[in-house]
């Protein structure tokens, strides 16, 4: 019975998740040994680039680069009203783009962006005067 259980968690315990990345890939390959990424950081990267007018990035998933494809990295963007959402798209890929750059020297990476959802801005509630 609990095989059962762990065997049912096994199957589901990933697919609900609001974010996956894992294992490793090979960074750099020097004379004098090499040096090996999780798809962690790359997770963590994105979660923390900032762009005006995102409120959250959602469901990051990390695939690795391989001899054929380069590193892919989908998301799910809930942004604020009053914003373009391609806009707020190119602007949030190249600021990712930029910082992968930076921390870790990688150029070639390709994006899957969704907007899942746009947020109402609420208006504070004006104070009422009080009239004698």
């Amino acid at each position: 019975m609990l095989n059962s259980f762990k065997n049912f968690k096994n199957i589901f315990g990933s697919t609900f998740s609001t974010s996956r990345a894992s294992g490793e890939f090979l960074l750099l390959k020097t004379d004098y040994g090499t040096v090996h990424v999780e798809g962690d950081i790359i997770r963590r990267i994105v979660e923390r680039t900032r762009v005006e007018g995102v409120n959250e990035v959602k469901n990051i998933i990390v695939n690795l680069p391989t001899d054929k494809y380069p590193l892919q990295i989908r998301f799910n963007l809930i942004i604020a009203q009053n914003y373009s959402a391609p806009v707020i798209g190119a602007n949030l890929r190249d600021a990712i783009k930029e910082e992968l750059k930076n921390f870790l020297n990688i150029i070639d990476v390709q994006f899957d962006i969704r907007v899942a959802q746009i947020n109402q801005i609420v208006a504070p509630e004006k104070k009422k005067r009080r009239v004698r």
